[in-house]
């Protein structure tokens, strides 16, 4: 009787162990949610699958954004050159990043295919380190959610980001490679460059209350036939307005997205906090932001992000 309870105790704990989700170092200021180990090994199978058949795409969505690492190298792929729409540009002060989103299933798979043949080495699918996650924080407006989940190869090691709920990836890149400059601290550091060209370090800015990057979703091509750049800083003028008269004094840090998908008959406006914001603000920021009147779309949706910061720096690392 008493070996059996033993037998049972031990059974218990065996499933309790591997139950338990593994936890990572998350560098200070860096938001990034856990999701159970059920899910994270659902998702590493999922990739795994589909890296190893070329007619599994059960991966891909619609959307599927190329950060801006890896798309320096994508971007003179001639396949993923015939993908028209989508390109993407991240603005942070003087600082531009250029991306790529893809915008139909068909476009996802593209990129799938050309990314499947760089992994045709052996490789491992793991969690983020500190470094990859600082490089995917500093490009980001929003909060880290798992499944994250790099895979490693003797080349390169790329970054890749799904959503929970369905599996899908949201989110393709590459952690840049470090190089042999030493910081302050005499750790390792990754490149960083500002206006094209390689520097130390990216300026954090001064701690304040005011619009920090603009992002724009559609390309230029789409934004002269659906709107204009008038429309685009009357979005931006309207919603400064508002941001300013209400967080102005506020005390408490944080960072605010909003993001815009200006469509022919009736715009779509998301919100995303992080930090410590103060909410009874930001809900009275969402009230008179979503009764403003902004411009329509003449035909096809137009989509941009305003990102604020709340008695913050800008994001660096």
């Amino acid at each position: 009787m008493k070996l059996t309870n033993i037998i049972l105790l031990l059974f218990t704990i065996n499933i309790s162990l591997a139950q338990k989700t593994e936890t990572i170092t998350i560098p200070k200021g860096i938001v990034y949610n856990y999701c159970d180990n059920k899910t994270i090994e659902k998702a590493k199978k999922t990739i795994a699958d589909n890296l190893s058949n070329n007619n599994n795409y059960t991966l891909l969505q619609d959307n599927l954004i190329i950060g801006p690492e890896l798309w320096k190298r994508f971007k003179d792929n001639k396949k993923i050159q015939q993908i028209e729409k989508g390109k993407v540009q991240f603005h942070v002060d003087n600082l531009v990043l250029e991306g790529k989103m893809s915008q139909e299933l068909n476009d996802s798979k593209i990129i799938w295919d050309e990314f499947r043949k760089e992994i045709s080495q052996k490789y491992i699918i793991r969690k983020a380190n500190e470094e990859e996650l600082k490089y995917y924080w500093s490009v980001i407006s929003f909060d880290i959610d798992e499944p994250l989940l790099i895979i490693e190869t003797k080349e390169h090691n790329y970054i890749l980001n799904i959503l929970k709920d369905d599996l899908k990836l949201m989110w393709l890149d590459e952690a840049p490679k470090k190089t042999e400059n030493h910081n302050e601290s005499g750790n390792v550091g990754f490149k960083k460059y500002q206006n094209g060209n390689e520097i130390e370090s990216i300026s954090k800015g001064i701690k304040e209350t005011a619009l920090e990057k603009v992002i724009l979703l559609s390309t230029d091509k789409e934004l002269k036939e659906n709107s204009s750049i008038e429309d685009i800083k009357a979005i931006i003028d309207k919603t400064n307005i508002i941001f300013e008269e209400l967080f102005k004094n506020s005390e408490k840090p944080g960072k605010i997205m909003v993001y815009f998908e200006l469509q022919k008959k009736k715009n779509e406006i998301l919100f995303a906090v992080r930090d410590d914001l103060d909410l009874e603000i930001m809900k009275e920021f969402e009230k008179r932001v979503n009764r403003e009147k902004y411009p329509n779309s003449k035909k096809d949706s137009i989509k941009l992000q305003l990102v604020y910061k709340v008695n913050s720096f800008n994001d660096t690392e």
